[in-house]
């Protein structure tokens, strides 16, 4: 009876390694709000406002864009689908946020299944996409950070994008 016992235990600690891991490996993505709900979004964001509706679906704002920092979402069935972060300057503070993005990113999270360009950084992971991007237009300098549903769990591989 004891032998039963023992071999059980070693089956359900090893269940719960092999849980454990997997929890750790889907916490070991940048934290996103794609899937959250419109009052969700709310109470994380007082100031949220819709703007507009187009193909993408219901565009929600938060921060004040004309002062240079803003976030944007997109719902579709009362579900955040894209989440847009845009930061704008006439100095060199959007490209110093670029960087320091794009360095943050590849540190923490090693071997990811990415694009790049100079100015362009293309990242998948489970369940999102997440945009790095840079351009400067008539003297703006813009930094984006850009998290669009769709990741491999949706069965997007890293050439599809």
């Amino acid at each position: 009876m004891f032998g039963v016992f023992k071999r059980n235990k070693l089956i359900l600690v090893t269940l719960i390694l092999l849980s454990a891991q997997v929890s750790f490996a889907r916490s070991n993505e940048p934290a996103t709000n794609i899937g959250a709900t419109l009052s969700a979004m709310k109470m994380k964001f007082p100031e949220l406002r819709y703007i507009g509706t187009d193909e993408k679906g219901d565009e929600y704002e938060d921060g004040h864009p004309e002062d240079g920092i803003g976030v944007f979402f997109y719902f579709k069935n009362n579900m955040v689908t894209e989440e847009c972060v845009i930061v704008q300057s006439d100095d060199g503070f959007a490209r110093q946020l670029f960087n320091s993005w794009v360095d943050g990113l590849y540190i923490r999270y090693p071997g990811l299944c990415s694009k790049s360009s100079y100015n362009a950084k293309h990242i998948l992971f489970s369940n999102f996409r997440l945009h790095i991007i840079f351009v400067t237009e008539n003297g703006t300098n813009t930094a984006l950070l850009v998290y669009e549903k769709g990741g491999w769990d949706d069965g997007i591989n890293c050439g599809d994008y």
